[in-house]
């Protein structure tokens, strides 16, 4: 195991712990995060990134099947 790995381990192991998940949902939430979070939708990564978490997300709301369906083409009209 490298060095990396370790670190990385470490990491994700405290992502995803309790304190880990409240630090991430905190600073998600303050003035400072949401300007991390517009700088990267404003990418083009950011943005292949939000309609991939959309995709998936839409599966688990509580709407109907056809607001999903326009939804979906929307997003696959707006890549082309």
């Amino acid at each position: 195991m490298s060095a990396v790995d370790g670190i990385q381990g470490l990491v994700a192991k405290y992502l995803a712990s309790p304190q880990g998940k409240e630090a991430i949902q905190s600073f998600l939430s303050s003035p400072k995060g949401k300007e991390v979070i517009d700088a990267y939708l404003s990418t083009s990564e950011g943005q292949q990134m939000a309609q991939m978490l959309l995709l998936r997300a839409l599966d688990g709301l509580a709407i109907p099947d056809t607001i999903k369906d326009q939804i979906r083409a929307a997003l696959a009209q707006s890549k082309s």
